[in-house]
């Protein structure tokens, strides 16, 4: 059995990034106006914030379905019968109904796994699962090892602008009730608690109080030396860059990746979010 590794866009991947690690990679889209992108294909990360910057409206949907039959004729092209997808969280997207739909119509086994999360863990997750891959894991142990760090992991978000998030439908009623609060700034979570969904994790008054909570609950929880962090932001490098020195220093010798969020992630985000990502590391990795 030949295992095909498929991911999307959620990683922060370009087509090119995915490509070259060896992943079958679909597009989300970004839609502006009457133009529809393919993430990571013919837009990146900068034309995406600077569109936003430019106050343009964004939206983003799931991979086309042209696009992603493709994709899976190539994975029968290149000898693939079996297929691991890890793709953007459901509680997010479609996406993961969409690309089972084809591939079962295309009579190949699948496994989807879950990371009721996207950005990081995503990406972590599907290079895991291509890494365990090549040293001939069978399938069913590849997810298993993947599922288990999934149940230790955790993503806290801290949004400058709520309604961002409220506009694009990723809240929970009771987080979205949060938006015409006045003088609350909401730590939020996405996890497999939340079911995938953008919940919220606690409020506070401040962004200062809100990144001192993140960082405070990443010690409660005793984020050990066998995990992987990220610090991500969208387009605020310098207070990203004090957010992560805060992090290292509250975690010290700890592996932390530092960069944007991906472009359709902050395009619900908005510009001026934060975010902090954790999830042990994948057994053989």
């Amino acid at each position: 059995m030949k295992i095909a590794v498929l991911t999307d866009s959620g990683t922060g991947f370009t087509q090119k990034e995915a490509q070259d690690l060896g992943l079958y990679y679909v597009p989300l889209q970004v839609l502006h106006n009457d133009t529809q992108y393919l993430d990571g294909i013919n837009i990146d990360v900068r034309k995406v914030y600077d569109l936003m910057k430019e106050k343009q409206g964004l939206t983003t949907s799931m991979p086309p379905l042209a696009f992603i039959e493709k994709t899976i004729a190539q994975m029968k092209e290149d000898g693939c019968d079996c297929v691991i997808c890890v793709p953007i969280s459901n509680g997010l997207s479609s996406t993961a109904s969409i690309i089972t739909a084809a591939v079962q119509a295309a009579d190949m086994k699948l496994f989807v796994v879950d990371c009721y999360s996207t950005a990081y863990i995503q990406r972590y997750l599907a290079e895991s699962a291509k890494k365990l891959v090549d040293q001939g894991l069978a399938a069913k142990t590849i997810v298993k090892r993947l599922e288990d760090a999934i149940h230790s992991s955790n993503t806290l978000i801290i949004p400058d602008d709520l309604q961002h998030l409220k506009r694009g439908g990723r809240l929970t009623p009771v987080a979205a009730a949060l938006g015409g609060l006045l003088k609350i700034k909401p730590v939020l979570q996405l996890n497999k608690q939340s079911d995938g969904k953008i919940d919220v994790f606690d409020k506070v008054r401040t962004m200062s109080k809100a990144i001192q909570k993140a960082i405070d609950t990443f010690v409660y929880e005793d984020v050990g030396e066998n995990y992987r962090m990220a610090c991500l932001h969208a387009d605020v490098e310098d207070m990203g860059k004090q957010f992560l020195t805060d992090l290292t220093t509250a975690l010290p010798n700890r592996s932390v990746i530092f960069g944007m969020i991906a472009p359709v992630i902050a395009v619900h985000t908005g510009i001026g979010c934060l975010g902090i990502q954790y999830i042990k590391e994948v057994e053989g990795v």
